[in-house]
């Protein structure tokens, strides 16, 4: 996927608008960039076995759970969030974590503010509020796979219609 966050930012494909800062096409390749990050959360289960995020999702009694599943896609946590203290929000902050180490990452920019408003209603070791950040390794071009502006587009509509679908 960082190869196509790549491709997204060359100017033959989407790389004015990312100068540019439109919205969909920084929210597409913070998704792009964020996939690795979402997926070893999206992957996590809790103590019956049920996906934590379908858990977060579909926890009506505490709307504020799917929240922190935004971290690495460059949103804050709103504040006065309180999602769920458990073991789920624990392994996926922690996921989360270490990809907050690398600037490079969306999440680096919001997740220390999000695991102190955690630590506040979980404890004070809840998660790690202290995750010091470093440059990583960017995407680069020479891995990059070519595409089309067409493919390019038509991989951005996909991921956006399915970010609708999960969190519409």
């Amino acid at each position: 996927m960082s190869n196509l966050a790549v491709e997204l930012r060359d100017d033959a494909n989407c790389g004015e608008d990312y100068s540019d800062e439109n919205a969909l096409v920084v929210q597409a390749y913070n998704g792009l960039v964020s996939y690795s990050t979402l997926y070893q959360a999206g992957c996590l289960k809790d103590n019956h076995g049920n996906y934590c995020f379908a858990n977060a999702i579909t926890n009506t009694s505490s709307p504020s759970d799917p929240y922190p599943y935004f971290l690495p896609l460059g949103f804050a946590l709103p504040g006065g969030s309180t999602p769920t203290c458990s073991s789920c929000l624990q392994q996926t902050m922690n996921i989360f974590a270490g990809a907050a180490s690398n600037l490079s990452q969306p999440v680096s920019s919001d997740y220390n503010n999000a695991a102190i408003q955690i630590d506040e209603v979980c404890g004070p070791t809840f998660v790690n509020s202290t995750v010091k950040a470093v440059q990583g390794t960017q995407p680069s071009n020479s891995a990059a796979i070519q595409l089309d502006r067409v493919t390019v587009t038509t991989l951005l509509l996909v991921l956006v219609t399915g970010l609708l679908v999960i969190w519409g």
